[in-house]
Formats: structure tokens, sequence, C-alpha cells
């Protein structure tokens, strides 16, 4: 699978009231885009992006993301899949100490060739793209029978403005969450954002930044927040950290990325990072956050992966998370006849309740290590413990990281086709 340029024009894509429009080409947006279009519903898949395209991303899979990716059936003709670098070990550092800790299940992945994988497979089983292009506002409009949604967009192309229409909008615009509903079409609108959230900072590094081996996951930990580093599937370093804000406003992103890297590692690690000062480092806005999952008079709007909510994942689970969140949007929108789209109330209820079971004890869990993350003694004594006793670290692993019944999906992908 290769990227792919846009399937269609503007005007073009303006003239049909499709059945989905999904806002958002990232992992949550792309996978409800292909399962919808493998149901024979008329698809529109758009991004203020191209493809290829780098995100500020740990670039793991964890357990349950490759389940996901599998599921998707997407792994033939160099898929997603076939490009990642199985994760045999996890190395955690703090204060000073490393424990090294194998692991099984997860994998590793640029977003480039993730994000670019996945649209290529959503063009390929029908759905139409049209990259370079935002939404800039929501609104709802009824002939008095059937309401539906119209999106204003603009490309960057050629500066080109329109009028999109569908019957349901699915929102996967990631944490910046971008578009705005018009006061009409949705007057209570409410974000949340955590009152000690971390922001996160990252960038990628030459190849030769680091002696990190392919396969390993350096996690180095302190009290002003914490850093993975590892290589990607064409060597590249990559970088991704969730700092506390006030760190930031004293130091340069780089200048702290290094600082948690060296004080968590000391002289145990040759992970150097060489470079790093000369590097563009990008941030996120606020991690830990939610807003309301089904917006709009009429339901016909949901928000999909970080859009609807995140909790700064430690365990590395953000990948998964949108997957997952992009199955069950498909699934809520999708009649029982698997061939058209569920009544707006039904869909946006069945999408509540499968959202809530599915994300809300991960969420906690993700909740309570984040929280034990700031208590340095304790993240020192767990370090000490797992270096003393690495059979009962690879134990905890799957308990912490939620992905007790996946350990075996690297060595041996289940096989399985959309759902």
């Amino acid at each position: 699978m290769t990227p792919c340029d846009a399937t269609l024009t503007l005007d073009a894509a303006a003239a049909i009231r499709w059945d989905v429009v999904v806002i958002g080409a990232g992992p949550a947006g792309s996978s409800a885009a292909l399962r919808m279009a493998r149901h024979g519903l008329r698809v529109l898949l758009v991004d203020r992006g191209t493809m290829p395209r780098g995100k500020l991303c740990g670039c793991c899979l964890s357990t349950a993301a490759v389940v996901e990716l599998a599921r998707l059936d997407i792994s033939a003709d160099g898929g997603p899949l076939a490009r990642a670098v199985p994760l045999r070990r996890i190395s955690v550092a703090a204060g000073g100490r490393v424990a090294p800790i194998d692991v099984r299940g997860g994998a590793t992945l640029s977003r480039e060739a993730l994000d670019a994988g996945m649209v290529a497979a959503a063009v390929a089983a029908g759905c139409e793209w049209l990259p370079q292009t935002t939404a800039l506002s929501i609104d709802e409009q009824t002939d008095g029978t059937e309401p539906w949604v119209s999106v204003a967009v603009r490309t960057s192309r050629d500066a080109g403005t329109a009028t999109i229409e569908c019957h349901r909008l699915l929102l996967a615009t990631g944490l910046t969450d971008h578009v705005r509903f018009s006061r009409e079409a949705s007057p209570s609108t409410a974000r949340t954002v955590a009152a000690r959230s971390r922001i996160g900072i990252g960038g990628v590094l030459p190849a030769t930044a680091a002696t990190l081996p392919p396969g390993e996951l350096l996690m180095a930990v302190t009290p002003v927040g914490y850093c993975g580093v590892v290589r990607l599937e064409d060597g590249r370093i990559d970088v991704a950290a969730a700092v506390d804000r006030h760190a930031l406003s004293a130091s340069e992103p780089a200048a702290v990325v290094r600082r948690i890297v060296s004080e968590a590692c000391g002289s145990r690690t040759a992970a150097a990072l060489d470079g790093l000062e000369s590097v563009v480092m990008r941030a996120t806005p606020a991690l830990t956050r939610s807003a309301p999952l089904v917006e709009g008079r009429h339901r016909l709007v949901l928000r999909v992966g970080d859009a609807a909510g995140y909790v700064e994942p430690f365990t590395g689970e953000g990948m998964g998370w949108a997957l997952a969140a992009g199955r069950l949007a498909a699934e809520a929108l999708v009649n029982s006849d698997s061939t058209t789209l569920a009544p707006a109330d039904i869909a946006a209820d069945r999408y509540a309740r499968s959202h809530a079971r599915h994300f809300a004890p991960r969420h906690a869990r993700c909740q309570r290590v984040a929280a034990g993350l700031r208590l340095p003694r304790l993240v020192r004594l767990a370090v000490r413990a797992a270096q003393l006793a690495p059979w009962a670290a690879r134990l905890a692993v799957p308990a912490v990281t939620g992905s007790r019944a996946s350990q075996h999906v690297m060595d041996r992908p289940p096989a399985g086709a959309a759902s």
C-alpha cells in the first residue's frame, strides 16, 4: 500500500450528500472510514494535511493496537504491520537506575508509515480521500423530514471553499479539535482539561543520534515528566515526552527532554540523543482532557479518538485507543443489515455505551499510573524492584498496560476481517 493523492476534487465532494464524512485521517478516523466503506456506505475522509505526514507521537503500538490492526485485515500487500518492528524490551529508568524488562506483543512504527497505510487501505476499500482540506465550521440543516450536517471547508491547494453535506459526521481531529459548531447546531459544547495535565513534546532524530537497538523502548521518568525514546523502522530515533507545564516555561523543550533522560538514566545508558538541540521540537495541547462524544441537536456528530477524550498514557496505549475508537464508531453507525446507517439516536446511544464500557476502565488505570509517576520514591522503588526481580516485572507489565490477554499477537497475529 502506498500514499495516495486526492481521489476527487473539492467541487465533486460538494456535489454529493455523503453517508458519512470523517474529518481527520489519523488512526481513529481512517479505521472508521475503512470499516464503513467496506459496508458499502459512501464515505469521504478529509484531512488538512497530506500523506505521508509525521505526527508528534511515541510511535509505539501496544498489543491492543496490534490486535486492532490485525482485525482490520490490512497486513497484506505491504500494509502497516508489515513494516512494524516487534517491541522486545522496555528499559525503565529513574534515579540513575535502569531496569530492562522483556516484553512481547507490541511494536514500533512511524506515524508516516501507519497513517499513510491506513488511508491507502481506506481508499482501496472504496472511501474517497480529500487531503489538504480544512474543516472550518459545522451546522445542521433539515428539510422538515430528515436532518443532515453541512461542513464548511477550505482547501490549501487553491484556497477554494465549499460546503460538504453528509448524513453523519465523525470528528477525528485529535487534541486540537479545531472544528467549531454554529451556536444553533450545538449551543452547549463543553470541553474540560485536567488541572495538572502534562504537555506533550517531541521530535525525530537521525539514526546516529543514539545507540538504542531496534525493538527496545527507553522510558525515562523524573518528577517533572517522562520521555520515551525508540528506534523507528527506518532507523530514525523518535523522542516523545509528557512534561509539566512549568518545566517548559523555564527551559526550551529540547533542554527539558535532555534533562529528563540524563537525570533518569545517569551514566547507565548510551542514549545520548546527539543533536537534540538542533531538532525542531513540537508540542501538543494539554494531554488529559474530555469532550462530548455526541454533538448537535439531532445527534448526527460523533467524536472519535483523541477528540473525544485522552489520558496521558505512559503505558503507550494511545494508538490502540484511537484504532478501537474508530471501530466502535463504525459499529455504532452501521445498521444491523450492515449496509445502511442506523437511526441517529440509536447510533448515538450505542456509541456512548460502547465507548464508556471500553474506555472508562482503561482511562482510570492510566490515570492511576500517571498519578504514581508523580511520586519519585515510588518510581525509584519500582525500578529497583524490577532490577532485582525481572521475572516479576515481566508479569506486572501486562496488568499495568492492559495487555494481559494479547501477549502473543506479534509472534502469531490473529487472522480476522473487518467487523
